[in-house]
């Protein structure tokens, strides 16, 4: 049994391009190339985040036993949190990054996926940052003003 002719007056189907823009060869290449890269960096932070969870475990336990000194655990625990925050959101960006790479009409949509990662991650920094520089300010104060009425 052959199938019948196809009528003559039904138009060839076109092929579906979506009007998204899709980035060249090269250009994946490229952002490959920085997913890479950036899939090694987000891997380390997150290797170094639970080590740091560790470090932060016995030095509560420690600090627990003597009854004293939660410094440096609250200093482990804090780093240990932002090295898993921009380990797994670093891991997020390079998903979207990779997904540029892998498939088609979608690279803008990625594309705005990883930028919305990365932005999330340095709004992160910069907050910490200027945390950072106040509570720097403020013990650079202390040990001024220490330092003046002691003398004085």
């Amino acid at each position: 049994m052959s199938s019948p002719p196809p009528a003559p007056d039904i138009p060839p189907i076109k092929e579906y391009k979506s009007a998204q823009y899709e980035f060249t060869d090269e250009q994946n290449k490229q952002i490959s190339a920085l997913a890479d890269a950036m899939r090694v960096t987000a891997g380390l932070m997150q290797l170094l985040g639970l080590a740091f969870v560790v470090f932060f475990a016995l030095s509560l336990i420690q600090a627990i036993q003597a009854n004293a000194g939660y410094g440096p655990p609250i200093g482990l625990g804090a780093a240990a949190l932002l090295c898993l925050c921009i380990g797994f959101w670093t891991g997020s960006a390079v998903t979207s990054f990779r997904k540029i790479v892998e498939t088609k009409n979608e690279d803008i949509w990625h594309l705005m996926n990883a930028l919305s990662s990365l932005h999330n991650m340095y709004a992160l920094l910069r907050t910490i940052i200027l945390g950072s520089l106040v509570l720097a300010v403020v013990g650079l104060a202390l040990v001024l003003g220490a330092f003046l009425f002691k003398g004085g």
